[in-house]
């Protein structure tokens, strides 16, 4: 038995692993870090092009909007411009010229609606606590969830590091929400793996407040009659989208369905950033412009219709199973409408999955996630086209050429441990 087993089976209830003592002490240090130097989160009356609190202002606004009974206008562009230049509500002046428009369906603002009740300059700082919360509490599942079968518990070092990967550290700073939907992977992975699949469907459910992350997994799981599972989606889904639906005025539905129908075309708005973008669409959509539109159309085509046959026509496939689970994560980027590179955060999960029983596989993710977000300023000036969407192409066609590892605990045939790690398994259940 090797230190980190020993580490993971002596562990007392309630005691958090080393790894996540860490992970929050780095957590606070990072908070502070931010805090200190990053533009985003210092305050000044003259903000200039930035806003304080970044893409979080725009989900402030629509809190403040629902609040004060201007639901119906969150998706009039006028109107959630005016609120979000408004000096007397928001403290500062920026740019009129910038905007962040409302893009998220009405459920997401309806839940963010209690954000209004904190003064625009505070609520800033408790976001960026939120943003952290859900990290800590998606390391802490995952760690459980490897735990179960024996597995080892990850280095003390892991979590620390993971602080640093790049699609996190540029969540954080714009103050986006890649952590939340992190946080709802890694309970429905943990569910699943639990034998739980209608509560993991229940859970990612939830996930349905982003739709371009939570559209193909549940088609995946259709395609292999994961009946419970896309029962639990459905009945979250429907319940959370139901309640949104009784408190939000009807207007609001069809203006969002609107802004729906254009999110193909997001890449073309003044402000993107397209070395950031991550989905094939932002590809093709940039090619020179003498080439034909029926060209274009092809070299959409071509790679979609690979990803889809990868994950969909699969032979087998298991939320379980840490290559499958990357595998779909990078083929909801590819054929999203619409991908930045900070909500990668969730490809974590798998990560750190396939860090205990395929670790050359999650090096190669890790390293392919750092080298397309590094690489991508240099090659848009020079070709003018993003890098990440070839990157997490051909990350995906070599994870599909990976032989599934031996896992670190052998299964019996109905899937529990073997006899000889039935004791084993007994002082792990006391971690």
């Amino acid at each position: 038995m090797d230190d980190q087993q020993q580490s993971a089976m002596d562990a007392k209830p309630g005691q958090p692993a080393k790894p996540l003592r860490g992970l929050l002490i780095g957590s606070l240090l990072l908070a502070g870090l931010l805090i200190v130097f990053s533009p985003n989160y210092r305050w000044k009356l003259d903000k200039g092009d930035s806003p304080y609190g970044s893409d979080f202002l725009q989900d402030w606004t629509a809190a403040s909007m629902i609040g004060a009974g201007q639901a119906g206008l969150i998706y009039h562009a006028s109107a959630f411009d005016s609120w979000q230049h408004d000096r007397s509500l928001i403290g500062f002046r920026w740019n009129a010229d910038s905007y962040y428009p409302a893009v998220y369906p009405p459920p997401y603002y309806w839940l963010c609606t209690p954000l209004h009740w904190i003064p625009y300059r505070w609520a800033v700082y408790l976001w960026l606590a939120m943003l952290l919360g859900p990290f800590f509490g998606a390391a802490a599942m995952i760690e459980h969830g490897l735990r179960v079968d024996l597995r080892p518990a990850t280095a003390v070092w892991f979590w620390p590091a993971m602080l640093l990967f790049p699609p996190l550290l540029l969540g954080l700073t714009m103050g986006q929400k890649g952590t939340f939907w992190l946080l709802i992977m890694a309970a429905t992975w943990l569910l699943y793996r639990r034998k739980s699949p209608l509560a993991a469907g229940l859970v990612f459910g939830l996930l349905s407040i982003k739709p371009t992350l939570f559209f193909l997994l549940p088609l995946v799981m259709l395609r292999h009659r994961e009946w419970r599972f896309v029962a639990g989606a459905s009945l979250s889904w429907g319940a959370l989208w139901g309640a949104a639906a009784c408190m939000l005025p009807a207007n609001v539905w069809t203006d969002f369905l609107a802004v729906a129908r254009s999110a193909g075309d997001y890449h073309a708005h003044a402000g993107y950033q397209l070395m950031w973008s991550s989905n094939l669409q932002s590809l093709s959509g940039n090619l020179p412009s003498w080439m034909p539109n029926w060209a274009s159309g092809i070299l959409l085509a071509v790679p979609a219709l690979y990803v889809l046959w990868q994950i969909v026509f699969k032979a087998k496939f298991s939320l379980s199973n840490p290559l499958d689970l990357c595998q779909v994560l990078l083929a909801t980027c590819l054929l999203s409408p619409h991908f930045y590179a900070y909500d990668l955060v969730v490809l974590l999960l798998p990560i750190c999955a396939l860090w205990n029983s395929q670790r050359r596989a999650a090096v190669g993710v890790l390293a392919a996630v750092w080298f397309g977000m590094l690489a991508s300023r240099p090659c848009l000036d020079t070709i003018g086209l993003p890098l990440m969407p070839v990157v997490l192409l051909a990350t995906l066609y070599w994870l599909s050429t990976v032989t599934p590892g031996q896992s670190s605990v052998r299964k019996g045939v109905s899937g529990s441990p073997a006899p000889s790690n039935i004791l084993q398994t007994g002082l792990s259940a006391q971690a």
